[in-house]
């Protein structure tokens, strides 16, 4: 596609402060600014559900952004590239920049109605929006408004033979959503501290140790009063006729559970007939499982360090699972992305696309409906001067480029 300036202009110097997207530019110059913000603008339980993970010091999120951080590049000079591509092609779609908003449950709770605002970023960025299964918004009203750049996530749903799941895989088929992923990393709840001290049950309920934070964050009390809870939406058609808010999450919780077997997603193969992406793989073990079932994609993930505290940074098993892949699948990335020099590093290492979650989260906790535009602009012209920073015109040239990156793991 054509590379086209985009609304929110990048470029060498200082943006253009006569416009509000350069006075954004220069207020949010990095993904931790707009958590900075983010976190004063919607109540303390909303920003902890995003920004928290597993274990006391929430190892496994933090070891993501550092083993990033660890991956030198060695640039290559001499080359002109002022026109840096960014775009990439994906299962025979071609994207604006190799990321998509990653599925994440409850973007509706950082800001009611957040799941249609990803759903529009999608459209007019030309990025894909992946809307997890236990969203507040419905596959089909995703799909409508992402104009063709809408992904579902699945979880598992045991009862009747997967019944749900195998109805959620009719439900995009029929809504014509571009991929489907399925993720397989969450096999058992778990503890998050911060869920825990905030009381964060759903649905949530503003009471006498919420309502002070509440009504000193105005522009999330306007949106949950337009929006309600209309929380898992995807789930409310198969609980009840116009179920309350605690029915449909009751249900949620007595009906999920467990992780898929790869008999499970042998099935979904059959069933499915777009792109078949499987998400949560860290061990090359299961890379080849995933790849003999003829899966289009898997994402390399450890659910954000949301799940198991101990597990090794995403980027670290990134190059022993593109490895054992062999090119037989793309890889996907996810785990710590903030920077245009991130999504080099990781196509750098052979990752095709990357799911990014809590940076287009903090977009849109920070500056509402505006947020999610401005954290998509923010990557692909990041991705630009670093393209050109490191002496490539594209993200194919990129893929020859020599690095280090010391915390990789390695199997004999």
């Amino acid at each position: 596609m054509a590379q086209e300036e985009p609304d929110y202009k990048v470029t060498a110097g200082r943006p253009d402060t006569s416009t509000r997207a350069g006075r954004l530019k220069m207020l949010y110059p990095t993904i931790g600014d707009l958590r900075a913000r983010a976190r004063k603008r919607v109540p303390r339980f909303a920003f902890d559900y995003v920004d928290g993970a597993a274990g006391a010091d929430e190892p496994n999120r933090k070891g993501n952004a550092a083993a990033l951080d660890g991956i030198e590049i060695l640039p290559r000079y001499g080359v002109e590239n002022y026109r840096a591509d960014t775009s990439v092609e994906l299962f025979g779609k071609r994207y604006s920049g190799p990321l998509a908003i990653a599925p994440m449950g409850l973007p509706g709770l950082v800001l009611p109605g957040g799941e249609k605002v990803f759903a529009r970023t999608a459209a007019a960025n030309e990025i894909p929006f992946t809307l997890g299964s236990s969203a507040l918004a419905t596959v089909e009203e995703v799909a409508e408004l992402a104009e063709g750049f809408a992904w579902f996530q699945i979880y598992r749903m045991p009862r009747d033979d997967l019944a749900i799941n195998m109805d959620w895989i009719e439900r995009a088929t029929a809504a014509e959503v571009a991929a489907l992923v399925v993720t397989i990393d969450v096999p058992a709840r778990t503890k998050r501290p911060r869920e825990l001290r905030n009381r964060l049950v759903l649905p949530y309920r503003i009471g006498l140790r919420t309502i002070a934070d509440v009504v000193t964050r105005p522009a999330w009390l306007r949106a949950y009063l337009r929006h309600g809870q209309n929380l898992f939406a995807n789930m409310q058609k198969y609980v009840d006729d116009n179920p309350t808010a605690a029915e449909a999450a009751e249900f949620a919780r007595g009906e999920g559970g467990g992780s898929f077997t790869w008999d499970e997603i042998a099935r979904f193969r059959d069933a499915w007939k777009g792109p078949l992406i499987v998400k949560g793989i860290l061990h090359p073990g299961d890379a080849e499982k995933a790849v003999a079932l003829g899966v289009d994609g898997i994402v390399v993930s450890n659910h954000g360090g949301r799940q198991l505290e101990a597990a090794p940074a995403s980027v670290d098993m990134l190059p022993v699972i593109v490895s054992a892949a062999g090119g037989r699948t793309e890889i996907l990335f996810d785990g710590g992305i903030r920077s245009g020099v991130d999504l080099v590093r990781t196509t750098s290492l052979g990752a095709r696309f990357n799911l990014v979650g809590r940076a287009f989260m903090y977009g849109l906790a920070a500056l509402g409906d505006e947020g999610p535009d401005f954290v998509a602009d923010f990557f692909i012209e990041e991705l630009r001067e670093a393209l050109r920073q490191v002496g490539v015109r594209d993200l194919a040239a990129a893929r020859d480029l020599d690095l280090r990156h010391p915390t990789a793991w390695c199997f004999d």
